[in-house]
């Protein structure tokens, strides 16, 4: 089972969802013109992955079962 989460944000109870930072058009754009810094820009992407509240996009979410997380739901 997966563990719930809070946002410290706008207090949405949940999961997380896994979000990368960029654009996919200008990675696009520059693996088709520039292969180098194509190159650079995707590895940058790949490892920009972090985990937002789905509701307001904040990387706030914290376990609900931490000391915060707890007082939060309460």
């Amino acid at each position: 089972m997966k563990k719930l989460f809070v946002c410290t944000t706008c207090g949405f109870k949940g999961y997380p969802k896994k979000k990368v930072k960029g654009s996919i058009l200008t990675e696009i754009f520059l693996w088709i013109f520039f292969i180098l810094p194509g190159l650079i820009y995707s590895i940058w992407r790949l490892n920009s992955k972090t985990w937002v509240c789905p509701k307001c996009g904040n990387q706030t979410m914290i376990p609900a079962d931490s000391p915060v997380g707890q007082k939060l739901t309460s």
